[in-house]
């Protein structure tokens, strides 16, 4: 097996996607892109935590009343006692029904890709949709794309990297993968242990057993000490690098990366595989600037409420030109001639604000049901959302144009605690 190189390029680029001019959008596809900024997705670790079961109370027995002779009044009889509460299932430790532990896992890992080609493997963040990955297998870092579970791929860039920890995030231009993974609590490094790793076959990800020796210092990107990496016992191939390594649970305890074994005797030190553990994911989370979020999507219309005898929701009053809305042939202009809005995919719309919050939950390049009333009579509508054509345009510029990236211009790896 060839061994990888030690990771020293300066040539990623950062492909995260620029915010669109606001003054160029419609009122109430401003509001919906400022609520798009949102905090990026903080740890896998802080994610586990929110599917710890709480422990079921212990129940007691009832004390009977005790004997009085010829009561006044006759003693309220006693409530029973209330069952104690199930225990909650933790659904990251049980398999849906029908599929394994490990089965359930491949539905969060991807393979990436560069025209057709294997580049490293990657897995999708719970609840997030953006993909955790491996820096040093990505080269350029653009032209790439992701293929899921269901062999659909989505075309994904450059958020942000961490040239040290060899860790990269991918962001989707399209849609939003459901199924993600999150992060083990528990010490991989222990004699039970049993994990897994993931090989791409046929463009597919399949699942590999690996081993973990020890927690040991090696040396990362731009020479640093990566204190606490975790000395993988299996063999990796270079294009399995960004692979997470999962416990029995499904849970990730590590990201594989690219690094360097220091030698005795002043010796060049020797290219290795190893796993960033989740310490590392966390603070590299934590560092994401609010830019690398997906693209917002965009329906292109303007509109105010209405509140009317047999509709309420929100009155179309500009469709712009060639636009998901103009594709689906919604109608604007004025009360007698207009579409309103009532509902999007099945949530009810009563203001702009709320129609862009509805917007907002939807991904680019996914069709979304409205339910509109028009021309005296109700009707469905499929609208196909995409990214509005500033935002589109600042994207390919930025892909285009950007400069390499510089080790002065990249986060700090510790990121500064959170506010209160």
């Amino acid at each position: 097996m060839p061994q990888p190189r030690v990771l020293t390029s300066n040539s990623i680029s950062d492909g995260a996607t620029r915010r669109p001019d606001a003054s160029a959008t419609p009122r109430g596809t401003v509001n919906e892109r400022r609520r798009s900024v949102v905090r990026p997705f903080t740890a896998l670790v802080a994610i586990a935590a929110l599917f710890a079961a709480a422990p079921a109370l212990a129940q007691g027995k009832p004390t009977p009343p005790k004997t009085q002779p010829a009561p006044a009044k006759p003693a309220a009889p006693a409530a029973p006692a209330k069952a104690a509460p199930a225990k909650k299932a933790d659904p990251a430790a049980k398999a849906d029904k029908g599929q394994s532990i490990e089965e359930k896992s491949l539905r969060g890992v991807v393979a990436i890709e560069r025209a057709g080609q294997p580049v490293g493997m990657g897995a999708v963040l719970a609840a997030d949709g953006r993909v955790l990955t491996a820096l040093s297998p990505l080269g350029a870092g653009n032209d790439l794309e992701v293929k899921y579970a269901d062999g659909t791929s989505a075309r994904v860039r450059l958020g942000h990297h961490d040239r040290v920890w060899d860790l990269a995030l991918l962001v989707p231009q399209t849609g939003k993968w459901a199924d993600g993974l999150t992060a083990s609590s528990r010490d991989p490094v222990r004699e039970d242990a049993t994990l897994r790793s993931f090989t791409a076959s046929k463009g597919k990800p399949v699942a590999a057993a690996m081993s973990l020796r020890s927690h040991k210092t090696l040396i990362g990107g731009d020479d640093k000490a990566l204190d606490n990496a975790l000395e993988l016992g299996s063999r990796v191939a270079p294009s399995d690098l960004g692979s997470p390594i999962i416990d029995e649970e499904g849970r990730v305890v590590a990201i594989i990366g690219r690094g360097c074994a220091p030698n005795a005797d002043g010796k060049p030190c020797t290219p290795v595989a190893f796993g960033a553990p989740t310490t590392a994911i966390r603070n590299f989370l934590r560092s994401v600037p609010t830019t690398a979020v997906a693209p917002s999507a965009w329906l292109g219309i303007q509109g105010v409420a209405e509140t009317g005898a047999v509709a309420k929701g929100v009155r179309i009053t500009v469709v712009h030109p060639e636009s998901p809305a103009d594709e689906a042939q919604l109608k604007g202009g004025d009360k007698a001639s207009s579409d309103v809005i009532l509902a999007v995919g099945g949530t009810p719309v009563t203001s702009p604000e709320t129609l862009a919050d509805a917007i907002r939950t939807h991904a680019v390049g996914e069709k979304v049901p409205l339910m509109v009333f028009g021309q005296g009579r109700y009707r469905q509508v499929t609208v196909l959302l995409r990214v509005a054509p500033e935002a589109r345009a600042a994207g390919e510029k930025s892909e285009k144009s950007a400069p390499s990236a510089h080790p002065a211009e990249l986060p700090p790896l510790e990121a500064p605690a959170p506010k209160k």
